[in-house]
């Protein structure tokens, strides 16, 4: 799994609060890049998949998201994602960082998550007559056309000019605002913890990046500069899993690429990995994308 540091399209989260881009495809073979087709990630801000043309399909947290023309998909920070078998022409990306939504005076930072239908299916179709359909009318129109395959000399985007910035702060805004009203969004947000989600980033790339690791809990804190019991809530809130359960997914991904890309035995995997024994690493494997390992590597 891939762990993402800055945009896509380029640009540095902490120093740009929102870049988008309309994406063409303008080659018969979708490549691998640039979000036509992606393997396992996940980053630390916001991403929004808005589909144009074609079809395609998305991975989130294990389920598996078919998306149509007017597909409308919302991911939060460190959501686990991919894109697969895309025959997708033209597609909207909107990335936008926490720093966004950071209106509050002790500096904590509150959390957009999926509701109602985007939750339980994990995309909407927005409808025209909307105020989410019009904002997405109004980004289309601002944000930058880039065709794919992209060529070396094509320049990222790390900065915007002051009015086209200011104009897509505000549509993306706008379009968050609208889907609050719609029911689509729920905010998260607790005043009893006073944390920045770049706190956790460090800490977060060497779980995803060194999954063999098998890093305490008490080590993990240690590593934030956190206390025990705080750490323990603020993961919670900010991932919207324990440390334990994020690791284990973690873990599960990798597992997953072994399974699919070596002849490691599912005894070995599990060796490699720290499970401690093959029984729990079944347990855990099959609690997360709901077979055993033996029986993945075999559909696969």
């Amino acid at each position: 799994m891939l762990y993402q540091e800055i945009y896509p399209a380029g640009g540095d989260p902490h120093k740009l609060s929102v870049t988008g881009a309309v994406y063409t495809n303008e080659s018969t073979t979708p490549p691998n890049c640039l979000g036509l087709n992606y393997p396992p990630h996940c980053h630390l801000f916001y991403e929004i998949d808005y589909t144009l043309e074609g079809v395609c399909q998305h991975e989130l947290d294990g389920r598996l998201v078919e998306a149509v023309p007017g597909s409308f998909l919302f991911l939060p920070p460190l959501s686990v994602h991919s894109v697969l078998n895309s025959s997708r022409k033209s597609k909207l990306l909107l990335h936008f960082s926490h720093k966004l939504l950071n209106f509050s005076s002790n500096g904590t930072d509150g959390l957009l998550l999926p509701s109602g239908e985007l939750q339980r299916h994990g995309f909407v179709q927005l409808r025209e007559g909307t105020g989410s359909y019009d904002c997405i009318q109004k980004l289309l129109a601002d944000v930058p056309k880039i065709s794919l395959p992209a060529l070396e000399e094509t320049p990222s985007i790390k900065e915007y000019p002051f009015p086209e910035s200011l104009r897509l702060n505000a549509h993306t805004l706008s379009l968050l605002s609208c889907l609050l009203d719609e029911g689509l969004l729920r905010p998260e947000f607790n005043d009893s913890l006073p944390i920045r989600l770049e706190e956790m980033q460090a800490l977060i790339n060497r779980l995803i990046t060194h999954p063999e690791e098998k890093l305490p809990m008490e080590k993990a804190a240690a590593l934030t500069h956190m206390s025990y019991s705080n750490f323990c809530r603020s993961f919670k809130l900010i991932l919207g899993y324990s440390y334990v359960d994020f690791c284990n997914m973690i873990r599960v991904r990798r597992a997953q690429e072994l399974l699919q890309n070596s002849r490691k035995s599912v005894t070995e995997i599990s060796t490699l990995l720290n499970f401690g024994s093959v029984s729990y690493f079944n347990r855990i494997f099959k609690k997360i994308t709901g077979c055993t390992p033996l029986a993945y590597r075999n559909s696969r």
